[in-house]
C-alpha cells in the first residue's frame, strides 16, 4: 500500500503525496518526539523530514520497507537539526 502511494508520489501525483503524508505522519511525529524538547519541536523536524523524504524519493529503491525508510530520513533529520540548534546555541 504505501510502495504504491510512493510510486504515484514519484509520478506527480499530489492527491498520492496527501495521503501518504496523512498515514505515516502520526507514527513519524512518535519518532520525532524521541528527540524533541516538546511537541512543536517535533512537529517542525516532521515536517522537515517529510520535505527530505519527497525530494529524496527517487532514492528509494523499493526493496525493504518503505516505512523504515522514512523512519530513518525522521531520525536522521531530527538529530541533525538538534545539531545545528546545540552549535547555534553555544556559538552566540
Amino acid at each position: 500500500m504505501l510502495n504504491d502511494l510512493a510510486r504515484k508520489c514519484l509520478e506527480g501525483n499530489q492527491k498520492a503525496q496527501y495521503e501518504l503524508y496523512q498515514k505515516l505522519a502520526p507514527k513519524m511525529l512518535g519518532v520525532c518526539m524521541r528527540y524533541a524538547s516538546d511537541q512543536p519541536q517535533a512537529e517542525d523536524f516532521m515536517q522537515e523530514g517529510f520535505v527530505r523524504m519527497f525530494t529524496k524519493l527517487n532514492q528509494f529503491n523499493f526493496e525493504g520497507s518503505f516505512e523504515g525508510w522514512v523512519r530513518r530520513i525522521m531520525v536522521n533529520t531530527s538529530l541533525e537539526l538538534l545539531r545545528k540548534e546545540m552549535k547555534r546555541r553555544y556559538h552566540d
